[in-house]
């Protein structure tokens, strides 16, 4: 996950030969660069909320977007001269490119060791084109077992209609200090986010893992934006916290999704061997291509897919995008209450077969790519 440096100068020219340099230099691996030679297009890009973690603009385009620039991101003036923008970081616009870059890594250097911790996290989304094909089932289970390894986990449920409350532990749900208030905080302080999800994060003392409360607004979760996922995930990856991230999606196919997908090392995409099943998920898939294009394209080789609720084979009749790289036998709950997040052995040995799969680990195969 490179880290979005963003570049706000008039000149085309200087524009490309800077990103000619970084693409082709070490520090094409770390940033990603996005950049603007008028001022309104930085100023709406400003606004839009994508993930920014780096700016560097001449002294006239920082003028124009003063007020919105986000709070905690490291700003440069690229200037012509000393003291022409004291109220920045100052950097000569006109020097050697290498010297130039050297400079805006040492100011992003807080940044680069965020994104260390980021890159550090695995990321397993577990996505399904239809609801109630046993998504959240299996992310327990797959959190479960790598708690029983050893991993140190965050479950993070991102559904429109996030139902957690029916298997965490007694009077769990309470209170407003869910993803709501993680929301409020990110976009007021995000230079305390790390503090916040410390307090704040619950402990499933079953699964071993930690979680946030539901969006106490509806709306929050209704409204919420890419840009808001992307650093929901990025803030609990750079926590420092935690090895392994599974985020539980529900059955769309948006901007939202995408951003989570494109944040995933691995995506578990569960059917069942239901034709209808099968059918919403080549539709969902087509529909990926068609709207997102090559950002859809590049997500192919993270693509697992997987059949729940299975006898050990996809209906004869019906291909799905690619081949399915594991099936899970139908599973029955452990027990009652918070003891009902446990599967039943089958079950667990399955999905424990799948997780040294996804993690590559001895006694589990790579993953096919299809």
């Amino acid at each position: 996950m490179r880290h979005q440096l963003v570049i706000a100068v008039k000149e085309q020219d200087y524009v490309r030969r800077l990103a000619d340099y970084v693409r082709d230099s070490p520090f094409g691996e770390m940033w990603q660069l996005t950049a603007f030679t008028h001022a309104e297009a930085f100023v709406q890009f400003l606004k839009s909320g994508y993930p920014v973690h780096g700016i560097a603009a001449q002294p006239y385009m920082l003028e124009a977007a003063a007020g919105i620039l986000p709070e905690g991101v490291p700003v440069a003036a690229l200037v012509a001269a000393p003291g022409q923008l004291p109220l920045y970081h100052e950097l000569l616009q006109y020097q050697a490119l290498p010297g130039l870059l050297q400079r805006m890594a040492s100011l992003m250097a807080p940044v680069s060791k965020a994104a260390a911790r980021e890159q550090s996290v695995q990321v397993i989304a577990v996505y399904s084109a239809s609801g109630g094909v046993g998504k959240t089932t299996l992310a327990r289970q797959l959190i479960h077992t790598a708690a029983s390894r050893g991993q140190r986990i965050f479950y993070l449920n991102l559904e429109r209609w996030n139902a957690v409350d029916t298997w965490l532990e007694s009077g769990a749900v309470h209170g407003d200090e869910g993803l709501s208030q993680l929301l409020y905080i990110l976009q007021s302080h995000p230079d305390r986010v790390g503090e916040w999800l410390g307090r704040h994060s619950k402990r499933h003392a079953l699964l071993r893992a930690d979680y946030l409360l539901p969006c106490s607004n509806p709306e929050d979760r209704l409204t919420l934006q890419a840009s808001d996922a992307d650093a929901i995930v990025r803030a609990i990856a750079a926590n420092g916290q935690y090895d392994l991230i599974v985020i539980d999606l529900d059955e769309g196919l948006d901007e939202l999704h995408l951003s989570v997908l494109e944040l995933s090392h691995e995506v578990i995409w569960l059917v069942t061997e239901d034709p209808a099943v099968q059918r919403k998920s080549q539709l969902a898939y087509q529909y990926g291509v068609q709207r997102f294009g090559e950002r859809f394209r590049l997500l192919e080789p993270r693509l697992q897919l997987v059949v729940n609720r299975s006898e050990g084979q996809l209906h004869s009749r019906r291909s799905i995008f690619k081949p399915a790289c594991a099936f899970l036998p139908d599973t029955a709950a452990m027990g009652r209450g918070a003891a009902a997040v446990l599967a039943s052995p089958p079950y667990m040995a399955a999905v424990e077969r799948l997780y040294l799969q996804l993690a590559k680990e001895e006694g589990g195969a790579p993953i096919a790519n299809g």
